[in-house]
């Protein structure tokens, strides 16, 4: 289980993700605004994703 710190690493980063993106949220007035939070995040949980698909394999 090399890849084990790895996952743990993602996984820290992707909850950091999730509270900076409820965050920015929260403060979101506009469209434009909400798409600058959740393209963030959206590319984070593409990484823990791939990073899992990929360590599992």
């Amino acid at each position: 289980m090399e890849e084990l710190p790895y996952v743990i690493i993602i996984s820290i980063v992707l909850i950091g993700s999730w509270i900076d993106y409820r965050k920015k949220i929260n403060k979101a007035e506009n469209s434009e605004e909400i798409r600058k939070a959740l393209v963030p995040f959206l590319l984070i949980v593409f990484l823990f994703v791939v990073s899992i698909s990929v360590f599992l394999t």
